[in-house]
């Protein structure tokens, strides 16, 4: 009889375990701490335990979705200063290459505006070497408190230098710059941190007082940032009490509708949103709630799609972990998010949501069609972006940013930004940059056969193998240059405008490209015509 009793007492511990995820967690925490433990005191050489805890808890996380991640306390401290919109500092936006810290753009009214320009070459910091640094190490020693003093060895166009700069509180503006076209008001809109609403704002009644009786708010770029920042700017343009965007979760404490609050600015103003692929999160948020309600036409690229909502919760000895907590959804009843992560396909690769939804079509306030395929399909789709990887590894290596360089210190500086124009001798003079360099771009194809003749080469294949992937290298060099030719026209928009950035800093680019950007002229044609814009709106 108390076999039978044990052996039911038993059943039912594990009956009872199974149903609780908590009980799993503490097998699992045992299981990984003896794992650890034995590593500890029996493994054949010194191992970092930080080190290696951190790095499984950051592959764990990612196994999840990519937004689900954990910081140590300096990584939590860079997200603060970027929600908070300002951080002691240069002013400097800066990327690591090479064993250097390459100057990428300075910011207007900054210490780094005063000393620095776009193409030096860090190589030291306060008496520190950056060669023996890692890239987040050297860039945090960049930081630092307002008034600090920071000591920087640089190559300027192949001259050294020694600077000392003084650090300010550095403001990150989320309007970066307007401007007035006629009748249009035109605001670059690049973050959505506790100063985007204000500045918005600002930027909105300003261009109005100076005479703007259409907007074009463009988000291209935008990653996104905080929700209650987006529910303020949509507040805007609609009224008081209406839905801005709803959070689903798993569970009922994440199931949130949040509305407008406060009565609109302007309700009646012709709107163009921008968006492209880059325009995230709350740019999503954004651009899809006034596409619901019909109170903006949205012009450029279907946007990135991200849907999902994060939380961060403060873990132990300082270290944080942000949490995917529940989806958005927009007034329409659409899901922004694109990629799927918890369903996935028989490689373990992650699916479309649009593929696991039922319902696909949504309508708008004045009943037009809109789909539910991640992310914010634009009224009016102008693609600008290249997808030729060989273009794209072009810009990732920073050969036209260098080409930009050596032309800015080589060529005379135009006297006003429309006066500035490449030509096509420009164009070959930067293929002649390339050779002379020896930095070429290279395709994904390009980059698989250089494994496989790598590959080759270690195995000592025979002489004609190897002979035939130079060929081949040699056959795609002859493609390349083609190719890059016929994208021509995008390269030298591109030059233009690091350049133009260059010589007039941001307030010249903003002109140049309300005057020059195929997207603005669109939304500028389409605002100019009230027939073609009411249309567009299902008015």
């Amino acid at each position: 009889m108390k076999r039978i009793i044990g052996s039911i007492f038993l059943i039912f511990s594990l009956t009872v375990a199974a149903q609780n995820p908590y009980f799993e967690i503490s097998k699992q925490m045992e299981i990984y701490n003896d794992v650890l433990k034995k590593l500890a005191t029996n493994y054949i050489d010194d191992i970092n335990i930080g080190d290696l805890m951190q790095k499984n808890t950051k592959r764990m996380l990612n196994g999840l979705d990519r937004f689900t991640t954990f910081y140590n306390e300096q990584g939590i401290l860079n997200q603060k200063m970027r929600q908070e919109g300002h951080f002691g500092g240069l002013g400097v936006r800066v990327r690591y290459k090479d064993s250097l810290i390459l100057v990428m753009d300075v910011v207007n009214d900054t210490p780094a505006a005063e000393k620095l320009r776009a193409g030096d070459e860090i190589w030291a910091i306060d008496g520190k070497k950056v060669v023996e640094l890692s890239n987040k190490v050297a860039s945090n020693l960049l930081k630092g408190a307002a008034g600090s003093e920071v000591a920087l060895d640089i190559k300027r166009n192949g001259k050294k230098m020694h600077l000392k700069i003084k650090r300010a509180d550095i403001k990150l503006n989320a309007v970066t710059g307007t401007y007035l076209d006629g009748d249009t008001g035109y605001i670059r809109f690049v973050k959505f941190n506790k100063l985007a609403a204000k500045q918005v704002k600002k930027a909105l009644l300003d261009l109005k007082s100076q005479g703007a009786k259409k907007i074009i708010i463009d988000v291209r770029g935008n990653p996104g940032g905080l929700l209650n920042e987006v529910i303020k700017i949509v507040n805007f343009f609609i009224p008081k009490g209406k839905v801005v965007v709803t959070t689903k979760g798993r569970f009922e404490k994440f199931n949130k509708t949040y509305m407008t609050r406060n009565p609109s600015v302007d309700e009646e103003i012709p709107l163009v949103i921008l968006v492209n692929n880059h325009s995230a999160s709350a740019s999503e948020i954004l651009s899809g709630s006034l596409q619901d309600y019909d109170r903006a036409v949205i012009i450029g690229d279907t946007t990135y799609g991200k849907g999902l909502v994060q939380r961060t919760y403060k873990l132990k000895y300082g270290t944080y972990m942000k949490q995917t907590i529940s989806k958005y959804y927009i007034p329409s009843g659409r899901l922004i998010q694109k990629i799927d992560y918890w369903h996935r396909d028989k490689n373990g690769k992650p699916t479309l949501m649009r593929d696991n939804v039922t319902e696909n079509e949504y309508k708008t306030t004045n009943g037009r069609i809109v789909h539910n395929l991640g992310g914010i399909v634009p009224d009016v789709e102008l693609k600008t972006g290249v997808s030729e990887s060989l273009i794209k590894d072009l810009i990732y290596k920073g050969i036209l940013f260098d080409f930009a360089t050596w032309y800015y210190y080589n060529r005379p500086r135009p006297g006003k930004p429309e006066d500035f124009k490449l030509t096509d001798k420009d164009f070959d003079r930067f293929l002649q940059f390339m050779a002379e360099k020896k930095r070429y771009p290279k395709s994904d194809a390009e980059k698989i056969l250089a494994k496989a003749r790598e590959k080759a080469e270690k195995e000592h294949q025979d002489a004609a193998v190897i002979k035939m992937y130079d060929a081949l290298e040699k056959s795609y060099k002859l493609q390349n240059i083609n190719l890059l030719k016929k994208y021509k026209a995008y390269i030298l928009s591109e030059l233009s405008k690091d350049l133009i950035k260059r010589y007039f800093q941001k307030d010249g680019l903003i002109e140049y490209n309300v005057k020059h950007d195929p997207v603005i002229i669109k939304a500028k044609k389409i605002l100019n015509n009230p027939q073609e814009y009411n249309k567009i709106l299902g008015k």
